[in-house]
C-alpha cells in the first residue's frame, strides 16, 4: 500500500494547504445522487490521509489548482446519476485518443482525469477538457480545475473534487477499461502514468472534426462529423438553418435543403423543411443552445469569438462556481468561464449593476443585464452549489479586534509614562499594557473598524481578555483606563529613571 499511497500523491498533486471531506449523512439520494456534508479542511495533504482514504476510513478531495495557479491533474465531471453507459464513454474516450483515464464517480457519474506531466496552466487545461467534453457529446459537464486562478492571499483555496479508490476497488470509484471491465489501482495508476502529458502536448491536441462550419458554433461541427442523434433532427436541421441565415443571407433557403440532404439520416420530409423554412422567415432567430443536440456539445467560450457564433446573443457570461469565504463579512469568488477569478461583496451578487462594474473592472468586459428573474434562478443555482470556506478565528470580528489590539499596543508609539495614555497613546509596565478606551476606539476609526459596537468591545475586553479597570488621577483629572497582560515577546522601552516606579502618579 505504501507505494500506491505514492503513486496516487504524485498523480493528484494539487494544492497541498487544504483538501476535502464528503460525509454521507442519509442514505437516501435526491436525483440518484447520494446527499451528506461536504466540508474543506485548512491542514496539509499528508500522507496518512491518504493512506484512510484508500483504506476506506475517511474519502477525501483534493483542489487541483495551486497557489501559483498551475495544475498537474484535472477532470471532466460527466454528472450523470442514473443509466450512465460507463464502458461506451471508456470506449469513446479511446476512439477519439483522448489523454484521460476514465473512471466511476461518487455518485454514479464518470470522471474523466488528465495527468500532466509537469506544472501547466490552470487555464490551458480548463480550455482543452472543455474541447473533449463538447466531443464526448457533454458539453454542460463541469471542469476541474473549476478555477483558472486563485488568491492565496485572500484565503482561497479553489474546488476541490472526490478521489477515486476510495476503499479501492470495493469503493466503487475505479477506474474502467475501453472493454468495460474495471481497473484495479495498480492498473488504473499504470494506465495514468502513460497516458500523462506535457504542457505541449496537451497544447497541440486536438479532435479530429470535420472543416464544416468552422466559423460557427462548435457543436455544429461535432454533429456534422458524429452525426445527428436520432430524436434531434427537426431541431438540429433548425440550428443549421439559423447558421445559413447568418452566413448566407441571400441563399439561405437553399443551403438548408443541401444540409437536410448532406446531414440528416434520414432527411427529413419536404412538407417538414417548408414548414420549418416558413418558421425561419419570419424573424432572425437564435441558436437553441440550451436545447439538443446543441447543448451536448456547447463549446461557449470558443462560440462567442467565432463569426456566425452565438456573438452579442451570448448573454451573461457563463459564471461556472461560486466560493464564499466565511468571513466577517462574508467574500465571495465567481468563477467566469474564458474569464477568471472575480472576487465580490455580497452586493455584488446581489445587483446586476454592481455584478457589471466589479467585471469591467477586472476582467475588461461589460456583459448585458439579464431578465430580472433569470439573474435570480442563476444567483439561486449557484447558491445550491456553494463551496463554503471557513475562516480563521482570525477573520472573526473578535479575532480581527485581537489583531488590533495587538497593534495598538506593541507596534504604535509608545507612552514614555501613564500620563501620556490621556494622548491616547499605549503604556506597558510590569507585563500590562495600558490604555485608555477612547484612545483604542480612536485607533480603530483611524483604521475603519467597524465589525464591533463599544459596548460589544468593552465586554470582550472584560471577558475574553480580563482586562482590568483603573481609575488614575494625573495632574489633578480623573482619568480611566484599562489594562491587559503583555502581549507578545516585544523589546522593553528604555523608561527614564525618573518615570520608574509610577513616575509622577
Amino acid at each position: 500500500m505504501t507505494e500506491q499511497v505514492d503513486k496516487f500523491m504524485d498523480l493528484f498533486h494539487g494544492l497541498e494547504r487544504a483538501y476535502g471531506t464528503f460525509e454521507i449523512t442519509n442514505s437516501r439520494e435526491r436525483d440518484g445522487k447520494k446527499t451528506g456534508k461536504v466540508r474543506s479542511i485548512h491542514k496539509p495533504v499528508t500522507r496518512d490521509i491518504w493512506l484512510q482514504h484508500l483504506n476506506g476510513t475517511q474519502a477525501i478531495g483534493i483542489v487541483p489548482i495551486r497557489d501559483d495557479s498551475t495544475v498537474q491533474f484535472g477532470a471532466i465531471d460527466i454528472d450523470i446519476y442514473s443509466n450512465m453507459d460507463h464502458a461506451t464513454m471508456a470506449k469513446k474516450i479511446e476512439d477519439l485518443r483522448m489523454p484521460l483515464v476514465p473512471c466511476k464517480s461518487k455518485s454514479g457519474g464518470l470522471h474523466g482525469w488528465i495527468f500532466l506531466s509537469e506544472p501547466t496552466p490552470a487555464g490551458l487545461v480548463q480550455r482543452k477538457l472543455r474541447e473533449m467534453a463538447a466531443a464526448l457529446g457533454h458539453g454542460k459537464a463541469e471542469i476541474f480545475p473549476k478555477q483558472s486562478e486563485v488568491l492565496p492571499d485572500r484565503g482561497d483555496i479553489g474546488n476541490w473534487i472526490n478521489m477515486p479508490y476510495f476503499d479501492g476497488v470495493a469503493g466503487g470509484r475505479h477506474g474502467i477499461r475501453p472493454d468495460g471491465h474495471i481497473m484495479d489501482m495498480d492498473e488504473f495508476t499504470q494506465t495514468a502514468y502513460i497516458k500523462r502529458v506535457t504542457a505541449d502536448e496537451l497544447e497541440s491536441f486536438g479532435i479530429q472534426i470535420k472543416d464544416d462550419f468552422s466559423d460557427g458554433p462548435p457543436c455544429l461541427q461535432h454533429l456534422a462529423t458524429q452525426g445527428f442523434p436520432q430524436g434531434t433532427r427537426n431541431n438540429g436541421l433548425y440550428n443549421l438553418g439559423v447558421y445559413a441565415k447568418k452566413s448566407a443571407p441571400d441563399s439561405w433557403e437553399g443551403k438548408v435543403e443541401e444540409y437536410n440532404i448532406q446531414y440528416m439520416q434520414p432527411p427529413l420530409g419536404i412538407s417538414e423543411v417548408k414548414e420549418l423554412l416558413k418558421s425561419l422567415k419570419k424573424k432572425d432567430y437564435q441558436y437553441t443552445c440550451q436545447q439538443v443536440p446543441c447543448s451536448s456539445h456547447c463549446n461557449s467560450s470558443v462560440c462567442r469569438g467565432r463569426k456566425y457564433g452565438v456573438g452579442d446573443h451570448a448573454g451573461m457570461p457563463i459564471v461556472t462556481s461560486l466560493t464564499k469565504y466565511n468571513s466577517v463579512p462574508p467574500i465571495w469568488f465567481a468563477d467566469i468561464e474564458g474569464g477568471g477569478r472575480l472576487e465580490l461583496e455580497t452586493e455584488d451578487i446581489q445587483s446586476q449593476h454592481r455584478f457589471q462594474r466589479v467585471c469591467m473592472e477586472a476582467l475588461n468586459m461589460m456583459p448585458p443585464v439579464m431578465n430580472g428573474k433569470a439573474w435570480q434562478v442563476m444567483i439561486q443555482g449557484l447558491m445550491e452549489n456553494v463551496t463554503v470556506i471557513d475562516a480563521p478565528n482570525d477573520s472573526s470580528p473578535k479575532g480581527q479586534l485581537m489583531e488590533y489590539l495587538e497593534r495598538y499596543c506593541t507596534q504604535r508609539a509608545q507612552a514614555l509614562s501613564k500620563e501620556e495614555i490621556r494622548l491616547g497613546k499605549p503604556y506597558t509596565e510590569d507585563s500590562r499594557h495600558y490604555f485608555t478606551l477612547s484612545g483604542f476606539m480612536a485607533f480603530l476609526e483611524r483604521h475603519k473598524f467597524k465589525l464591533m459596537s463599544m459596548h460589544e468591545i468593552t465586554s470582550y475586553l472584560k471577558n475574553d481578555l480580563k482586562a482590568k479597570h483603573h481609575f488614575f488621577n494625573i495632574k489633578g483629572k480623573g482619568t480611566n483606563a484599562w489594562s491587559i497582560a503583555q502581549l507578545g515577546q516585544e523589546t522593553k522601552l528604555d523608561v527614564p529613571n525618573t518615570w520608574k516606579n509610577g513616575g509622577p502618579f
